[in-house]
């Protein structure tokens, strides 16, 4: 169980306000004890080099946005470890574990069910990582069941439980859904509350439960704190309070760069590039001033073609060597890195934003609306509205400038800066 603990820091998921859905079938995988590795005579110098390349194998699914969710089971059954893929189809998932020694030799077995999800309900794990605990609810077909009343919904699992609505509301019920392949697991649901004898006791009092038609199995589940959201913490953006405008609509004053070929300002926005020439390096337009503590509100637009990126300069600082160059904390833009913190020109990826939703949530070529409180080792961040960035990170500057990345590449890119407003704290 060792090394599911250890890619834990890996999971990736996200939260959402409620208008904003995301029904999709993903993949949930119960990995299940196999064959020892006595058994099979593997020792134990090579059992620890097989780890090394499990763990390995879950950063890189991370990496290429495969890996949504993952984290271990309480002692006692088949069940080590419960996985949550964003692929579907039987090449995929193979694809995802083909790497894997455990699932490879056997040690581990990887048992696959297509899930039926709202996955705008995960969030993502503070930085940095904790680990929390859970009661996960896998439901099963009873001696007595006939099937379902309807087609299959991201409800389905709850309609079997009707008293459980209110805790679906209050955030105590986490997650739920079915397992559409007809087997003889039904679905899962997970519950905030680690009181495993007291939700036993509430779902044996269901009508289908006594009747035979379904069973319940509770187990313990280990998941990285934040991975969903804490029903009595309010993860919605602060309201405004009094804030300073930042940029007068019409000037540069109080903005330093090449203001005259690389930043422009148009219709009241500030505007980087252009659609017609490529940018030969990254350039930054920032701030005079420095900032420590504060909340940051503004709208932002990114355009062009092929690989089209930007950012958010927090607490950076002018490079010394090219001159060009920043250094320091960003709020990522772009294509694989929306909602993202960026550390640029030093730690690099902060905390990723899962991009295989993204299309969800952010208005491709449109204004999208982003929020950073920065106090502190503390970064947090909404973009239009959700929170995408809840980070502590020590290693990063205390205090620097604010500024706009307009991204190099053999590319055509524009980045446009409007409504910008700062609270210092």
């Amino acid at each position: 169980m060792k090394a599911i603990i250890c890619w834990l820091a890996l999971v990736l998921t996200f939260q959402c306000k409620a208008e904003i859905t995301g029904i999709q079938t993903n993949t949930f995988v119960f990995l299940n004890t196999g064959i020892s590795p006595k058994e099979k005579g593997i020792s134990d110098e090579e059992v620890g080099k097989m780890q090394a390349q499990h763990v390995s194998n879950f950063g890189t699914q991370f990496n290429l946005g495969k890996l949504m969710a993952a984290g271990p089971v309480g002692r006692g059954g088949k069940t080590r470890g419960i996985v949550v893929l964003a692929v579907h189809t039987s090449e995929q998932i193979a694809e995802c574990f083909k790497p894997d020694p455990y699932v490879q030799s056997g040690i581990m077995e990887a048992e696959t069910h297509p899930w039926l999800v709202d996955v705008m309900k995960f969030s993502t794990p503070k930085v940095p990582f904790q680990m929390g605990q859970h009661t996960l609810c896998v439901v099963k077909k009873g001696a007595n069941w006939k099937s379902w009343s309807s087609e299959l919904t991201v409800d389905s699992i709850l309609a079997l439980f009707p008293s459980l609505k209110n805790d679906a509301h209050s955030g105590e019920l986490l997650i739920s859904g079915p397992f559409t392949d007809g087997g003889d697991k039904l679905g899962v649901m997970l519950f905030y509350s680690t009181n495993k004898a007291e939700i036993q006791a509430k779902l044996e009092k269901e009508t289908k439960v006594t009747r035979g038609e379904i069973q319940v199995e509770l187990v313990s589940q280990y998941l990285g704190k934040g991975t969903f959201p804490d029903s009595h913490e309010d993860i919605s953006p602060p309201k405004t309070r009094k804030r300073t405008r930042l940029f007068d609509g019409k000037s540069f004053a109080g903005w330093e760069d090449d203001t005259n070929r690389m930043w422009q300002v148009e219709n009241g926005a500030l505007v980087g590039g252009n659609l017609k020439e490529t940018v030969a390096h990254n350039d930054f337009l920032c701030t005079k001033a420095e900032y420590k503590n504060f909340d940051l509100r503004l709208k932002v637009k990114l355009e062009g073609t092929g690989f089209v990126n930007g950012g958010i300069q927090l607490r950076s600082q002018r490079a010394k060597e090219p001159a060009f160059e920043m250094v320091g904390y960003q709020a990522d833009m772009g294509e694989g890195y929306w909602g993202s913190l960026w550390e640029e020109r030093r730690a690099g990826m902060v905390q990723l934003f899962p991009q295989d939703l993204v299309a969800k949530l952010v208005h491709d070529g449109g204004w999208n609306h982003y929020y950073v409180i920065a106090k502190g080792h503390h970064i947090q961040a909404w973009l239009n509205g959700v929170k995408t960035i809840d980070a502590v990170h020590e290693a990063g500057f205390a205090d620097g400038n604010i500024g706009f990345q307009l991204c190099h590449g053999d590319k055509h890119t524009t980045i446009d800066v409007k409504a910008l407003y700062i609270r210092e704290m």
